[in-house]
């Protein structure tokens, strides 16, 4: 696949394109996540504050439909400014951190940002466990996540992925937070290469966090916006969920985290 055809397919400038998809495969919403790389690998053409602009305006056009999440890097020295105009000027609805590129959940810039979702009421997503190989998985495991959700004790925070294998490390955790929640984006990878393995982990998932659980895409990463991709996917994950006994209360929340 050439690289213009690539970004073609991981594009969408209008969140049509996205609504298209959903609507083909029965998403009724997502959450749309904003990742900011850019002091780690270096800023895009445009701005972060920009990119919140573009983002966070789709997703004001189809309330009903995508939920945005603002997204920074505490160390920006703009960092709370730009969350608290996201938060309430563009609308966001959650808070998005990918500590992958070398900054702490425990830093005093980071409870900082958190500190303005908390006093809102609006959830913070956590990315944890391993991510692209330029970047670090060190800040992102399950008990630098405990520990801050621990600070923040009426706040929901969102383990992104489940940590994806980390996931069993939260559940052997006697004293995990009740405020942490889980989304299984990403786990296509392990159904594509393991699908046997996938039900079991989600099956064992549920199971230790009933009621906790969210659904998740990751979309249009492994799917690439096709809607046969993100069928399988919903396919996989009804499958198990419609074959445990209590299937109605096993997903935490009606929101499809994408």
């Amino acid at each position: 696949m050439d690289h213009i055809r690539l970004s073609r397919m991981l594009s969408d400038e209008t969140g049509e394109s996205t609504l298209r998809v959903m609507d083909k495969v029965g998403i009724d919403r997502k959450v749309i996540l904003i990742i900011d790389w850019g002091i780690g690998l270096g800023d895009p053409v445009k701005s972060i504050r920009d990119i919140h602009q573009e983002i966070l305006g789709i997703c004001s056009r189809f309330p009903d439909r995508l939920v945005g999440f603002a997204g920074v890097d505490p160390r920006r020295r703009d960092a709370a400014a730009l969350i608290e105009w996201a938060f309430d000027t563009l609308g966001a609805r959650g808070l998005k951190l990918h500590p992958t590129t070398g900054w702490s959940l425990a830093d005093e810039a980071t409870h900082h940002v958190v500190t303005l979702a908390a006093v809102r009421r609006l959830p913070v997503l956590v990315h944890i466990g391993k991510t692209l190989d330029i970047l670090t998985d060190e800040h992102c495991q399950p008990a630098t996540l405990a520990e801050l959700a621990g600070a923040f004790p009426d706040t929901n925070f969102i383990a992104g992925h489940s940590g994806f294998d980390a996931w069993r490390v939260f559940a052997k955790q006697p004293s995990l937070p009740p405020n942490v929640l889980f989304d299984i984006s990403g786990w296509q990878e392990l159904d594509a290469r393991d699908p046997m393995q996938m039900r079991r982990d989600l099956t064992s998932l549920l199971a230790a966090f009933p009621g906790r659980v969210a659904f998740g895409t990751d979309s249009p990463f492994f799917s690439y916006n096709l809607p046969a991709a993100e069928s399988r996917w919903l396919a996989s994950v009804l499958d198990v969920v419609e074959g445990l006994e209590s299937a109605a209360s096993v997903l935490c929340c009606p929101l499809f985290l994408g």
